[in-house]
């Protein structure tokens, strides 16, 4: 589907399309989760957080795992 681009005060938007409105009862003021991914061209939205669908359990590994290997990661993310 196509939308064009529209000027909201000092910033750009795009409207969402009603079907997605209505089929996620969104309503106005209500927070969603936007990601762009500028290589992929590629904005998401989504009406929830992945990370409140991990376990409790996963999510403590997660930050287990993160936290030991903060620097290797930190590096990695660099190149």
């Amino acid at each position: 589907m196509q939308q064009t681009v529209i000027k909201v005060g000092n910033s750009l938007a795009v409207t969402v399309p009603r079907h997605f409105v209505k089929g996620r009862k969104l309503r106005p003021g209500q927070k969603v989760f936007v990601e762009a991914d500028p290589e992929l061209d590629l904005v998401q939205i989504r009406t929830r957080s992945r990370i409140s669908s991990l376990t409790g359990e996963f999510k403590e590994w997660l930050d287990e795992v993160s936290k030991k290997y903060e620097s290797a990661i930190k590096e990695l993310a660099k190149k």
